[in-house]
């Protein structure tokens, strides 16, 4: 008895792996039309989109520099900006950063990896046209003039395609392993054996 349910075990999972196989061969001859890679991107728009993006320039206070005298150095840089243009000669009244003073069309990832989460969190909520600050970061101090935000957008298809066709071609093979998983769920009855020994520990119990 033993020995022909292991036999019929051996013959499903047989039957199991061809057709994982032919699946997989399927897959990879698979060839999606631009006409399905459209809609596929259009109904995944939030995967595709690119990030909103920031433009912005700034006055930076080094912490390393200021020492001590940094968080007065801040108080009055604040009252000087609230009453002057966004065309102030940064150079003049800051030190010196080493990425720069004007940072063009920054994503939010790469604002969080330049200055850190905290700062990229109080730059997304800051509006622009005027300064504000002082934003903390590992540097010192910023105040940061925000010149223009641009919305993230979904990108054409031929900019993505390659992208979009992995994605597809991986979501098909999904939904196709799992209408072969419920095919054979249907066709078999799954049976869970025990030993004399396990059913006697559960019967004790």
């Amino acid at each position: 008895m033993v020995e022909k349910k292991g036999a019929e075990a051996t013959v499903i999972r047989r039957r199991v792996r061809q057709k994982m196989e032919l699946l997989a061969n399927d897959m990879t001859a698979a060839e999606p039309s631009n006409e399905q890679l459209a809609a596929y991107l259009a109904s995944n728009r939030e995967r595709f989109s690119t990030e909103d993006r920031v433009t912005f320039h700034q006055v930076f206070l080094s912490a390393t520099r200021r020492g001590s005298a940094l968080e007065g150095d801040a108080k009055q840089l604040a009252a000087a900006l609230a009453r002057t243009s966004p065309a102030v000669n940064t150079a003049e009244i800051g030190d010196p950063f080493l990425l720069g003073d004007e940072f063009n069309e920054m994503s939010q990832s790469d604002v969080a990896r330049t200055f850190g989460e905290g700062f990229a969190a109080q730059l997304a909520g800051a509006e622009p046209g005027h300064w504000q600050g002082p934003i903390l970061s590992s540097f010192g101090v910023h105040f940061i003039f925000i010149d223009e935000r641009a919305k993230g957008r979904v990108p054409p298809l031929d900019t993505v395609r390659e992208t979009v066709q992995r994605e597809w071609l991986n979501a098909r093979r999904i939904e196709a392993e799992n209408e072969l998983y419920r095919t054979l769920r249907g066709r078999y009855q799954i049976v869970v054996e025990t030993t004399p020994d396990a059913a006697e520990s559960e019967t004790a119990r």
